[in-house]
């Protein structure tokens, strides 16, 4: 019976290795969750308050990562104003200034002057997180702007970066499309 019990306890020794050793997780890990439910993710407004990423209230939350001297991002904001004056009632709209200091993205978030919370995600955070190197090297993962959209539970369903264009290379708004493959017109 010593044996069973030692291996039980190296076992389970093990697996708190494991878990302690997983960096814990960021708004980018929206992007590897696409099926999967969402990281529970409590970032902070600008305001400085608690903001829970997850509060979906039983609809649709769609994500939206910017900063504000990423010129893509400046060129969806009129993208995003006009999807939340037209769906803000029956999906959750959450933006994220990420990729800057904390000065700056308070900076860039009053320019914005988005009409639905918005958080902060200071690079200073990231990196204690993410070396930058491996930022750099992780594909599109790190790219923004980059939108999320999450159905009533939670899971994220779609995904894309960069700004949408069109065949003409004119930027377009894609988020009305996924928003009506979850059945909201």
């Amino acid at each position: 019976m010593t044996g069973l019990r030692a291996l039980v306890l190296a076992l389970s020794a093990s697996v708190a290795l494991v878990g302690a050793a997983r960096p814990p997780a960021t708004v980018f890990d929206l992007s590897d969750a696409l099926g999967k439910a969402a990281p529970a993710l409590t970032l902070t407004a600008a305001d400085g308050s608690p903001l829970a990423l997850l509060d979906v209230n039983g609809k649709p939350t769609y994500v939206f990562l910017f900063a504000g001297w990423c010129g893509p991002c400046q060129e969806a904001m009129p993208f995003v104003r006009s999807a939340y004056a037209k769906y803000g009632d029956r999906v959750n709209f959450v933006g994220v200034d990420v990729l800057e200091d904390a000065s700056a993205a308070r900076k860039a978030i009053a320019t914005a002057a988005l009409p639905f919370p918005v958080a902060i995600y200071p690079i200073d955070q990231l990196d204690k997180v993410v070396a930058p190197d491996v930022q750099l090297h992780a594909g599109t993962k790190y790219r923004i702007p980059a939108d999320f959209l999450l159905d009533p539970g939670g899971v994220v369903r779609y995904a894309w970066h960069g700004l949408s264009v069109n065949d003409g290379g004119d930027p377009v708004d894609v988020l009305p499309d996924y928003l009506a493959k979850l059945g909201i017109q």
